[in-house]
């Protein structure tokens, strides 16, 4: 019996064990999901430079933000170059324009007030933005400083004139806003520069500051080279200078009579100067090229680069005469401010210009037929019936109307002349505000190219002409 019990014993453990079913694996617990980073806004697109107000009180409470609080933003009195009769009230409207920047804790101040002045004015306040407004050299010019208000009896006797806390600069070319509060400029008589030219086959100019030094110069295109340069001593002086073989190929079949165009573009992004840059467009060439500030090539733009308000726009393809419609240059270039070019065009030019109340607007001027068609933005008209093929738009005497620049429609060289016509767009009916002639300076080497400069002094804004044997500037 024993022996049975421990047979059966040896037997039950002999037995496989059967496998329990096992647990399913506890499910991982749901991760939270994790929060997308936020996207970083993205950047403002190129735009073209805003009234000379705007940008300098901009560019003042962009330096001074967190720096004010509740404060009294005064101006001293303008000193200028030009004779100003309401100098007050420019510097009275830049108070007003960046006390509104600076938040409600600011207030202006209507009347310019010298420092000592505007520090008894703040007394009541917890800070004082003084602004020191000039106009120099074309430029509008301000600098502000914040000074603390002592804000008791002890700390008036302490530190009665405390010194700046913070800081800030901006400057501005002229425009025609702020030629409004400065005294007309006449257009009836010229002061011509002349320099001999190196080469007699320019095509087309621009004038400005392309390599941001602060001062002007030409750009100039020739069916050889582009250039920039300035005038010296009577003679051209070349500052750049690149050889179309080394930038871009020839055309398959270029015009034996060519069509060129420079602009120089400036713009601004979220509020800050972008570098500027020049688009020329010749149709010996393949490509149009866009240059740097140092006339280095950055870019072969398709079809021709023709001016467009402040920048420039592409045509798809081109003849003997400029139509069909136009197309950003860059794939980041704003859209053209004109879809197309209408008619069939021999020459054209444009001009992003300002009102006397800062309102932008764009203005063209094209050549059909020997007849140039003045229109601007906002659907006026204005004909020259008989006008070369050299054509120039901008505003010389910076009073909000555009002046025609053109060259004469003849054969003879030694007949030619540079005519500037001053249109006056509000006078009379929308489609009939004739032009009307007001300058006249005999060019009897004949007119290759001409361009309108920004303003660099109290006087109009300068052009410049290229002859056959020079490059005149004008004042």
């Amino acid at each position: 019996m024993p022996r049975r019990l421990l047979l059966l014993a040896l037997l039950a453990l002999a037995r496989p064990a059967v496998a329990q079913p096992s647990r399913p694996p506890a499910a991982p617990s749901p991760r939270p999901p994790v929060a997308a980073a936020p996207r970083a806004p993205a950047p403002s697109a190129p735009r073209p430079l805003r009234p000379a107000i705007a940008r300098v009180v901009d560019e003042l409470a962009r330096s001074l933000d967190g720096a004010t609080g509740r404060a009294l933003v005064a101006a001293a009195p303008l000193v200028s170059d030009a004779p100003a009769p309401r100098g007050a009230q420019l510097t009275a409207a830049l108070a007003a324009h960046l006390a509104g920047k600076l938040g409600a804790g600011a207030r202006p101040q209507r009347d310019p007030l010298a420092l000592p002045l505007a520090r008894e004015a703040a007394r009541s306040e917890g800070a004082l933005v003084h602004l020191a407004v000039e106009i120099a050299a074309g430029r509008l010019r301000v600098t502000a400083d914040v000074y603390p208000v002592p804000g008791t009896v002890w700390a008036r006797l302490r530190d009665p004139e405390p010194g700046p806390i913070a800081h800030a600069y901006a400057e501005a070319p002229l425009d025609a806003e702020i030629r409004s509060f400065l005294a007309p400029i006449p257009l009836v008589a010229a002061k011509v520069d002349r320099a001999r030219n190196f080469e007699g086959d320019v095509v087309a100019l621009a004038c400005g500051d392309l390599d941001a030094d602060g001062s002007l110069e030409l750009l100039s295109v020739s069916r050889r080279r582009v250039t920039t340069l300035r005038l010296r001593g009577g003679r051209v002086a070349p500052l750049q200078s690149r050889a179309w073989p080394d930038i871009v190929g020839v055309h398959p079949s270029p015009l034996r009579e060519p069509i060129a165009f420079a602009t120089l573009v400036e713009r601004e992004q979220g509020g800050e100067l972008l570098p500027p840059f020049a688009d020329v467009g010749l149709t010996d060439r393949a490509r149009s090229v866009r240059f740097d500030g140092a006339l280095q090539p950055v870019a072969e733009l398709p079809g021709l680069a023709v001016p467009d308000g402040g920048g420039s726009a592409c045509t798809t393809a081109w003849g003997p005469l400029l139509t069909g419609p136009l197309g950003p240059c860059a794939p980041a270039d704003p859209r053209p401010a004109t879809p197309a070019l209408r008619g069939r065009y021999d020459a054209l030019a444009s001009a992003r210009l300002l009102s006397p109340r800062g309102e932008p607007f764009t203005v063209w001027a094209t050549r059909e037929r020997g007849e140039v068609e003045l229109r601007d933005s906002a659907g006026r008209r204005g004909v020259v019936g008989n006008a070369g093929a050299q054509l120039a738009v901008g505003d010389l005497d910076q009073d909000g109307e555009p002046e025609l620049l053109a060259s004469l429609d003849v054969l003879n060289p030694l007949e030619d002349a540079v005519v500037v016509w001053s249109w006056r767009r509000r006078q009379g009916a929308p489609d009939r505000a004739a032009p009307a002639e007001v300058l006249r300076l005999p060019a009897p080497a004949g007119v290759r190219a001409l361009a309108v400069c920004p303003p660099d002094g109290a006087g109009r804004a300068p052009f410049a002409v290229a002859t056959a044997d020079e490059i005149w500037v004008v004042r």
